[in-house]
């Protein structure tokens, strides 16, 4: 019975230091890089053209 609860301590710590990113990026982190290149819309607007009135 005493080794059922060292095992189980054992793995509560483990999935703990998981959680918190000893062994890696946290898994909350995942996702969240920033991006080398900058998010540049040159074309998304052009100056000078206007609707179509109706």
């Amino acid at each position: 019975m005493k080794y059922i609860a060292l095992l189980c301590l054992i793995a509560n710590v483990a999935l703990l230091a998981y959680g918190q990113g000893f062994f890696g990026v946290q898994p909350s982190e995942y996702g969240r890089s920033i991006s080398p290149a900058p998010f540049v819309h040159e074309n998304a607007v052009t100056v000078g053209s206007a609707l179509p009135q109706s």
